[in-house]
């Protein structure tokens, strides 16, 4: 279900609460606030699945870029730690540019990868380029890991936490987080008693009547 999906049912749910002539004001008020609720936190959901979908796919680029299949060989691990170790005493992009061609032309991929690596760390374009001339599937990953967004960023972050907004029922707009949840945890069974303590862990109840009202209309699902 998309986000648009989620508000267009939403708006559909608060339109029938509102056209209801079962329910009294506070009714709706308090079916209202449970909409709005469930509303939020499905949207929170899948902007949460979203997000950890970007993160699986970048690791997932990254591992493919800058990871090695996995061996047991002593050799071949002992190779990766050498081009490491050589590759980490790089401190210049000149330098490093001169490392990875000759890495390419002994066809010492081991190596090369972990130039390559290097330079991504350091952001040496140059060096990333030559290596991705000679190697076009790396193109194609570094293209795919730059279009995406990076979760971390603030830019991401702002937009993302914009996006996971549900706009409040209409009459309810200054109506604080706190009073929104004390309406969405009313029961629609019994009295409503007077506003609890803070703390106290007692939660209000609906009208007989409205929880009659909102059973017979919603089939019990705004409970």
């Amino acid at each position: 279900m998309t986000r648009e999906q989620i508000i267009t049912a939403y708006n559909a749910k608060l339109d029938r609460i509102q056209a209801s002539r079962s329910y009294s004001d506070h009714a709706k008020r308090v079916l209202a606030a449970k909409a709005y609720k469930e509303a939020q936190q499905a949207v929170e959901q899948l902007a949460a699945a979203e997000t950890q979908q970007i993160r699986d796919r970048r690791a997932g680029l990254q591992r493919h870029m800058f990871g090695h299949a996995d061996s047991s060989d002593p050799n071949t691990l002992l190779a990766r730690r050498g081009a490491t170790d050589r590759a980490n005493e790089l401190d210049d992009p000149r330098t490093a540019q001169t490392a990875l061609q000759n890495a390419l032309e002994q066809g010492d991929g081991i190596l090369a990868q972990a130039i390559a690596k290097r330079a991504n760390e350091w952001g040496w374009s140059d060096v990333l380029n030559a290596y991705a001339d000679a190697r076009p599937h790396f193109r194609r990953s570094v293209e795919e890991f730059n279009a995406l967004p990076d979760p971390d960023s603030r830019e991401y972050q702002l937009a993302h936490s914009f996006g996971s907004m549900v706009p409040t029922p209409p009459g309810m707009a200054t109506a604080s987080p706190w009073e929104l949840d004390r309406l969405a945890q009313t029961a629609l069974d019994g009295e409503e008693p007077a506003r609890p303590a803070f703390g106290s862990g007692y939660s209000p109840r609906l009208a007989d009547a409205d929880a009659q009202a909102a059973a017979a209309t919603f089939g019990g699902e705004v409970a």
